[in-house]
């Protein structure tokens, strides 16, 4: 690990002590997923259930799951870390609404598709910090909901029907510092708009229309702010480093 990598690292150790830092790293841009114990992403949902009081974590990698199986969650006080990989998973809002339950639940990541309803209830997990839809179709009325997450500290999203008008309220968000936008149609007032985040530290942006112009400005007004354009780090980033 670089020095740069080890300075973010570091700024986000505190935080490991309620959930793991498998996101944290990937949207700082520095080191690689860490492994996990073989097989452990594909152990039964009832394996990982049963376990949950030990793992703190359900992770499902090779099995689609849908709103029933989100039902036998309800009630799992220990879950933390809750990460459903497989993307031909489907939920609805009423599914969704079980986690809810999940008074620990501080990492949410759902490789399947999103849309507003379900956000609609996602917003209603106060617990949770780090949030990861990479594939979804949500708009920016999905996005105001999420302003009801007070300790939301990480979000990675991708969806063609968020604008800029969704990140004037991404900049509202109480405690984001870290943001990953995935083929998003953000243009130079969108990046502006992101540029007022005071406590931002990371802006990973994977597509987007924007300006070399709007870029020089995001720089001079936050100049320590780590970003990645299409997987690399921008020539500005103070953060700057080789990529193994």
């Amino acid at each position: 690990m670089t020095a740069s990598c080890l300075s973010v690292a570091l700024r986000t150790f505190a935080l490991r002590t309620q959930y793991s830092a498998i996101g944290i790293l990937l949207i700082s841009g520095c080191g690689s997923r860490p492994s996990m114990s073989p097989g452990a992403a594909d152990a039964s949902l009832e394996a990982q259930i049963k376990s949950v009081g030990t793992t703190g974590r359900i992770q499902i990698e090779n099995n689609a799951l849908g709103d029933e199986q989100l039902a036998e969650l309800a009630g799992l006080d220990n879950l933390r870390e809750l990460l459903i990989d497989d993307p031909r998973s489907r939920f609805t809002a009423r599914g969704v609404k079980h986690l809810r339950t999940l008074p620990n639940l501080a990492h949410l990541r759902i490789r399947g598709g999103v849309d507003d309803s379900v956000v609609g209830e996602i917003s209603y997990i106060q617990s949770l910090k780090i949030l990861n839809v990479p594939n979804s179709s949500f708009s920016d009325a999905a996005i105001e909901s999420l302003k009801k997450l007070p300790s939301l500290v990480q979000l990675r999203f991708g969806t063609p029907n968020v604008t800029d008008a969704g990140m004037r309220t991404i900049a509202e968000l109480p405690a984001l510092k870290r943001l990953h936008l995935i083929d998003v149609p953000i243009t130079d007032d969108g990046l502006r708009a992101l540029a007022k985040i005071e406590q931002l530290e990371s802006l990973y942006i994977d597509g987007g229309r924007f300006s070399d112009e709007a870029l020089a400005e995001l720089f001079r007004v936050r100049p320590a702010l780590h970003v990645h354009l299409n997987q690399q780090h921008h020539d500005r980033d103070p953060q700057r480093h080789d990529h193994l």
